[in-house]
């Protein structure tokens, strides 16, 4: 029996839409069950693939219903369309605009959509309009120039909690792991290489950079993005020359695009507790703004293994993100402009089940971010051509404390970064000859320090200052002679205060045979300057000694990466199609920075690698619909990562520790008609990884363990309520001892930062999702 009639319940949200604070009591006391409502606005956004592989808003597209010519609408300069749907009986909203193929979308009275997005595909349809009833969580983009990986908002709902790196579970490109056992860092693995190694970018922004690396991932939640884009090789020369293995682009929720009010809330059997808050306010007709608040908090004690450590450190996090959108369509010019802010407070080391005071061994990591942010575009000139500035400021605060008085390690650091692209892009002749040019400056002012009281190492204060200014100029030009080929060539020269000219070339070729087949390549150059300590973060939870004079002496990273890519769409009927898809990829270095811990147990040793350190990666893709609503998705990867260590006199090369041989994944995701019930399990398989030799160079390998990783999700969905219940780890899974000698913390041969697998076993978790007022 309902408590509340469904017009009773509308009236209620959009009385309270503009109050946040109702909003959260209404969550906090009184969960809602809602019904489809007889008249609601469908809302969303028309988009069109651009050279480059990137949705770019597509104006002017037409929007009606079928059988319903008089209630016509058209997208503005964003893309945006907002259109009322009033028929009690289920209808087709067609969209369709001059050279691009029509797209529909099946809306029925029951079903709880009322947010569609399209992405429209150039050239001209005679054929029958294919009606598509529901999208893959997880998609490869059939038109993107470089592989190009997309996961949607469904597809980061899979795994609910609640950050970045968790997100990427669902993955096949993307591995995550643990850089220690003892802070919480999380990692990421891209084409065989760590994550440090790809381009983070936040709607093209750089972000993720320096200091904020080691623990950024967390910091960012899933709830908060519209989707992911992650590219595999070298990419565009546009965003500098710091992509080596790819670039992951985050797209977050639009401030007119999102709910009035959306909430929601987290908990688990570790005792994990967050939730997000938005809010959104169109504030006139050319301006939205919305408010993005995300706090978690984890005070329990976990140590399953007995090993009198902590298995997860305790924490607690506050985020808020401030949005704005501007848009004057008459003249053609739109303004996005965010402000950020983040505290971070994790602690960890020794469990308070051991009572002896020699092994009072704790671990406090804080970080602070604040970070504001300007893109400005503006159409001039002929049609197709703008001119785009953005600029963001970003400072951010790391401290490290390992150990206990009077023994201990310390770093902390301060990083206040400024960037600024100035880009123009237009066409030559025609449109199948587009370019993009433009101005850039970054600028990196690094004020850090690094202690070490271990009495063995006697390490006094050391100050690792760095201030980096970065001018470049680029070019990037696209040929399209033909719909089928596709060539984008860049290059960029750069002038780095601390190492000089830098000249960075990149290619990238897509060629379609027929509708079927894909074949793409890539080519390029990238650098990077190393962080020694927030790039090996984990080993600041061990006794070895650091060689600071190697930290100093740290040139920046050269390497090049080839690859191609095969993709290969097989139909099955009118409507269904098997994709396979085939990568190799190969990143070799001309000049790697080595955090080199195998020479002894007791020391790391830092220096720029001359010899031959590459990475070579296989992937096969496979993913079909046996049946309606039904995905599978399989992917295997291979690695090969070799990198060349020496003793000063002698090189010695090796298979990279803590890097999986293989991986296997699997997703299974089914969804009764119109989502209402949503269920998805996935399984990984994670192949051996070499261990770090403990006694020098030539001892025989020891690889870790084969070990399979399981989750699953189930997912009730309403207009405005979701109840969902989940398990990760399956199968209790947990790495055995992976913290060396944790009985003494304070001798030589303590190390926690060799982790391969999962610290934590099975988890339980749960929660509801609560959107209030306007639903787009």
């Amino acid at each position: 029996m309902l408590l509340f009639d469904t017009k009773y319940l509308d009236r209620l949200c959009r009385h309270f839409s503009g109050n946040a604070m109702v909003g959260v009591i209404i969550l906090s006391g009184v969960l809602l069950p809602a019904l489809s409502i007889f008249a609601r606005p469908i809302s969303g956004y028309v988009y069109k693939w651009d050279s480059e592989g990137n949705k770019q808003p597509l104006q002017n597209a037409n929007l009606h219903f079928l059988g319903n010519n008089k209630n016509r609408v058209i997208t503005d300069a964003a893309g945006f369309f907002s259109i009322r749907h009033d028929k009690p009986e289920q209808t087709q909203l067609i969209v369709n605009s001059i050279g691009f193929v029509p797209d529909t979308v099946l809306i029925a009275q029951s079903d709880t959509l009322t947010r569609v997005e399209f992405v429209l595909k150039e050239g001209i349809s005679l054929s029958e309009v294919e009606v598509k009833a529901s999208k893959s969580d997880a998609t490869i983009a059939k038109l993107a120039v470089q592989k190009t990986e997309i996961i949607n908002s469904d597809g980061l709902m899979k795994m609910a909690c609640c950050n970045l790196a968790q997100s990427f579970e669902n993955s096949a490109t993307v591995t995550v792991g643990y850089a220690d056992a003892v802070s919480g860092a999380r990692q990421i693995q891209l084409l065989g290489l760590s994550g440090i190694y790809g381009q983070m970018l936040a709607e093209n922004i750089p972000t993720l950079r320096g200091l904020s690396a080691p623990y950024g991932w967390n910091h960012i939640p899933g709830s908060w993005l519209e989707s992911v884009q992650i590219s595999k090789g070298t990419s565009s020369v546009v965003n500098g020359y710091e992509a080596i293995t790819g670039q992951i682009n985050l797209e977050f929720k639009k401030p007119n695009t999102v709910e009035d009010f959306y909430a929601d809330a987290y908990t688990s059997s570790v005792h994990m507790y967050e939730t997000n808050l938005t809010a959104s306010r169109q504030l006139s007709k050319k301006l939205w703004t919305n408010l993005l608040i995300h706090g978690s908090l984890d005070t329990h004690v976990h140590d399953r293994n007995k090993d009198h450590f902590m298995d997860m450190p305790k924490s607690k996090q506050f985020t808020a993100f401030n949005r704005w959108l501007y848009v004057d369509q008459a003249k053609k010019l739109e303004s996005r402009t965010g402000i950020s802010f983040l505290y971070e407070d994790v602690d960890g080391g020794r469990s308070p089940q051991c009572h002896r005071a020699d092994v009072y061994y704790v671990t406090d990591v804080a970080n602070k971010n604040f970070n504001v942010y300007n893109k400005t575009g503006v159409f001039v000139g002929k049609p197709g051509q703008s001119i785009a500035w953005i600029n963001s400021l970003t400072y951010h605060d790391l401290r490290g404390y390992f150990g206990a008085e009077p023994t201990y390690k310390l770093y902390y650091g301060q990083q206040l970064s400024f960037y600024s692209n100035l880009i123009f892009s237009s066409w030559i002749g025609n449109k199948n000859n587009q370019y993009t040019m433009g101005l850039n400056l970054s600028y990196d002012d690094y004020q850090t320090y690094f202690k070490d009281k271990l009495a063995e190492n006697n390490v006094p204060l050391t100050w690792l200052n760095r201030k980096e200014l970065v001018p470049g100029a680029y070019f990037q030009y696209t040929w399209t002679p033909a719909k089928n080929f596709t060539l984008i060539a860049g290059m960029r020269e750069d002038y780095n205060n601390c190492a000089g000219w830098l000249f960075t070339p990149r290619a990238n070729i897509r060629y379609a045979l027929g509708k079927n087949f894909v074949f793409r390549a890539s080519a390029g150059k990238g650098y990077r300057t190393p962080n020694a300590i927030p790039d090996n973060i984990g080993l600041m939870a061990s006794t070895r000694k650091f060689d600071i004079n190697g930290i100093k002496s740290l040139s920046i990273e050269k390497a090049w990466n080839y690859g191609g890519n095969v993709a290969v769409y097989i139909p099955v009927n009118e409507n269904k199609k098997i994709t396979f898809s085939l990568d190799y990829f190969h990143t070799i270095f001309n000049s790697q920075a080595i955090a080199d811990i195998e020479r002894n147990r007791n020391d790391v040793y830092f220096y720029n690698s001359q010899g031959k350190s590459f990475a070579n990666v296989w992937q096969a893709d496979l993913s079909f619909s046996p049946f309606e609503r039904f995905d599978v998705a399989a992917a295997f990867r291979y690695n090969q990562t070799i990198v060349t260590l020496t003793d000063g006199n002698q090189s010695y090369r090796l298979e990279k520790p803590l890097s999986p041989k293989y991986r296997g994944f699997l997703n299974l995701a089914y969804a009764t008609k119109f989502r209402k019930w949503v269920f998805d399990c996935t399984t990984q398989l994670n192949g051996p990884a070499r261990l770090a030799s403990m006694t020098g160079y030539s001892d025989a390998a020891h690889y870790s363990e084969v070990y399979p990783v399981i989750f699953a999700q189930v997912t009730k969905n309403t207009k405005r309520l979701d109840i969902y219940a989940g398990i990760e780890n399956l199968t209790n899974y947990k790495q055995s001892n992976p913290i060396v000698n944790w009985e003494n913390p304070f001798v030589k041969g303590f190390d926690a930062s060799l982790v391969w697998g999962p610290l934590v076993g099975r988890i339980i978790y749960g929660g509801v999702r609560l959107r209030l007022g306007r639903m787009y």
